[in-house]
């Protein structure tokens, strides 16, 4: 078990449940666990991500709630006869996955929610195990480490260890450092009404591509238990559908945008500081990662949001050797030099063509 820290939150009933209008679909009992499904329109990947999800679910009381983002034609009427375990069927106009994420929050009965997207792939135990670990520490996030797996001759997934996902001392360093992947946490479904209803960064379509993200951000200042459970129970879909970890650079910008809003609207108090300053480090270390030749405009924002920043312990913005060099020359010079000792160019990472490129340096 990870180590815990942060204040247990007192549950109670949060006045938006009143609002919810009534689910169409299949019913059972009050569940435990819902598992919130945002999906726009890619059925193959989705059929294997809805098994898994029943394997997992049919271990406790659980409902699996698909939320479909405008598909046409729509994917109830694609999946649905083909299913033998219920699913709640929710639609809307497409807003994209952030929008339909929350309308699958709002929808939601369990005590425990966990988001997977339409190409994400779950142990049969990850439910169990998680919520198991969250009611012995008293927990409001669990986490997993990371599986691999293979296709067996039935089709089912067979698991296998995959990364080792770090342990986070605190929340603010799950939220900023560990950040797993969307699929992974389980929430307590409570924690996040209170806090995600009126978040500190709206909704904005321009986030998508770092959903998952956002939500750490506006849950950066509310404190919270975290527990991690040392077992492979989360895998990434292999398939070559469209996704939006296919240009690295995007999901950037829209990480770039998310640090500059959540700055903007954090309000710069005393109690915000190390909060502040965590998110100051994280985009220091993201650019000292980047190619030295890449979009310059780019590198300038994400410095300058360190500069805005208050500022922490030097040993938060790297490795033993590079906080030496800071000593010497000072943290800007210090990662000034190591990235043009590595020499590492966008040529060896990019993944945009020229016109590609050019279209994001524009909106820079």
């Amino acid at each position: 078990m990870g180590n815990l820290s942060g204040l247990v939150l007192a549950g109670r009933a949060h006045p938006l449940a009143r609002r919810l209008r009534p689910l169409r679909g299949p019913r059972r009992m009050t569940p435990l666990v819902s598992i919130v499904i945002p999906a726009f329109n890619r059925i193959g990947p989705l059929r294997l991500t809805l098994r898994t999800a029943a394997r997992a679910a049919a271990a406790l009381p659980a409902e699996i709630i698909v939320v479909d983002d405008g598909s046409s034609p729509p994917l109830r009427d694609l999946l649905a006869s083909e299913l033998a375990f219920p699913v709640v069927w929710l639609r809307q106009p497409n807003a994209g996955s952030m929008v339909a994420r929350h309308t699958g929050l709002l929808a939601a009965r369990g005590d425990y929610v966990l988001f997977l997207d339409s190409d994400d792939i779950i142990h049969p135990a990850k439910l169990v195990r998680q919520t198991d670990a969250m009611r012995a520490a008293g927990a409001e996030i669990s986490y997993s480490d990371m599986a691999g797996y293979r296709l067996g001759a039935e089709g089912e997934p067979e698991f296998s260890p995959g990364a080792t996902m770090a342990a986070a001392p605190n929340a603010v360093d799950f939220f900023l450092r560990v950040q797993p992947a969307p699929h992974n946490p389980i929430y307590r479904r409570d924690y996040l009404l209170r806090h995600l209803v009126s978040p500190l960064v709206p909704l904005r379509r321009e986030y998508d591509p770092v959903g998952d993200v956002w939500i750490y951000f506006n849950l950066l200042l509310h404190p919270a238990r975290v527990v991690k459970v040392h077992a492979p129970l989360t895998a990434i879909g292999l398939h070559d559908e469209g996704r939006y970890s296919g240009h690295w650079e995007n999901l950037g910008y829209a990480s770039l945008r998310l640090m500059e809003d959540f700055l903007a609207a954090c309000p710069a108090t005393p109690a915000t500081v190390a909060v502040r300053a965590a998110v100051g480090e994280c985009a220091f270390v993201s650019w000292r990662k980047l190619p030295r030749d890449f979009a310059p405009q780019f590198g300038a924002r994400l410095l300058a949001l360190w500069r805005r920043a208050p500022k922490g312990p030097v040993s938060r913005l790297g490795e033993r050797n590079f906080v030496r060099l800071v000593a010497l020359v000072g943290a800007e010079n210090a990662a000034r030099l190591l990235r043009r000792w590595r020499g590492h160019t966008y040529a060896s990472c990019r993944t945009f063509d020229d016109a590609g490129y050019a279209a994001f340096v524009a909106k820079l």
